[in-house]
């Protein structure tokens, strides 16, 4: 049995009426509290890059004892290779 086609269906949307906003801050009040959140944003920059600093010197040692169990082991491996 062949589908029936649908009816096409004529909507008319009313756009909303929109309101200009009202002023809430002056512009100097504006400039002044990008500024301040600069500073926020500098601040929590460089904590990041202290807790950064932190865990890299805490984690360096563990990876570099990593590195070279992998390389002895690495080493290990290839001198049998060589002598068999």
């Amino acid at each position: 049995m062949p589908r029936a086609r649908k009816q096409s269906v004529n909507v008319t949307e009313v756009a909303p009426e929109v309101s200009v906003p009202q002023v809430l801050i002056t512009r100097n009040q504006y400039f002044q509290d990008i500024k301040i959140r600069w500073q926020i944003h500098q601040y929590e920059v460089k904590k990041l890059r202290e807790d950064v600093s932190k865990i890299t010197q805490t984690v360096s040692p563990y990876v570099k004892q990593a590195v070279n169990y992998i390389v002895k082991g690495y080493q290990q491996l290839s001198a049998r290779s060589v002598t068999v």
